[in-house]
């Protein structure tokens, strides 16, 4: 477990910081536009496809890095290939799910077939984003490749996920309330997720180079 950790560094260093990088745009633009402070008319700047298009490049190389490692080193998910496979789906789905790349809004003038297919198209992407973040949590958590905290992170964003799903499907005010603020929440703990496996990645690389030391 050791060796397979402390061989993980720069995977999880370069994959960390990805995931952190990648999440800033998300919450800004959830955080501030859900309650936007005095004097901001520069925050429609976050609304450029720029910001989202390079958070979401990002985003997607962070993931494929986690996925299959760099260079010799494992994935966060081990040696499973359903693992590997997961993790990039989830890469896809979030950037169509948390704010990343902006899809049309239909509305007037629009015939009710067309309404229904993009309905059902917006249902079918989210259930395909929350299936392949519980596979991730499962079986990242099962490899244990990330350790601590990092362990419980892809769990934990996959519960909120999956709160935040449910919310959204009650019709009440208070439902509206929690859903805008579980909007700001999972890019967030996404954000959190990265400062944690990169934070892991910069202490196994540390240790690896204090044995590396030892043993010269």
């Amino acid at each position: 477990m050791t060796t397979r950790i402390g061989t993980a560094g720069a995977t999880l260093i370069w994959g960390g910081a990805g995931l952190a990088l990648s999440a800033v745009v998300p919450v800004l633009g959830q955080a501030l536009f859900l309650v936007p402070p005095p004097g901001t008319s520069w925050l429609y700047v976050l609304e450029s496809p720029v910001f989202g298009t390079t958070s979401a490049a990002i985003l997607l190389i962070a993931y494929i890095l986690l996925a299959f490692g760099v260079g010799a080193e494992p994935g966060i998910a081990g040696p499973s290939r359903l693992g590997r496979t997961a993790l990039v789906v989830l890469a896809l789905t979030t950037t169509l799910n948390v704010g990343y790349v902006p899809l049309p809004a239909i509305t007037i003038g629009v015939n009710s077939q067309v309404l229904a297919f993009a309905g059902i198209a917006v249902l079918l992407l989210a259930l395909v984003h929350i299936v392949a973040l519980t596979i991730v949590a499962v079986l990242v958590f099962r490899a244990g490749v990330l350790t601590g905290l990092a362990r419980w992170a892809f769990p934990a964003l996959a519960a909120l996920t999956v709160l935040v799903m449910a919310v959204s499907r009650i019709p009440l005010p208070w439902a509206i309330g929690v859903w805008g603020a579980g909007l700001v929440a999972i890019p967030l703990v996404l954000l959190l997720t990265g400062v944690l496996i990169l934070v892991q990645g910069v202490r196994a690389t540390g240790t690896a180079q204090e044995h590396a030391v030892r043993a010269g």
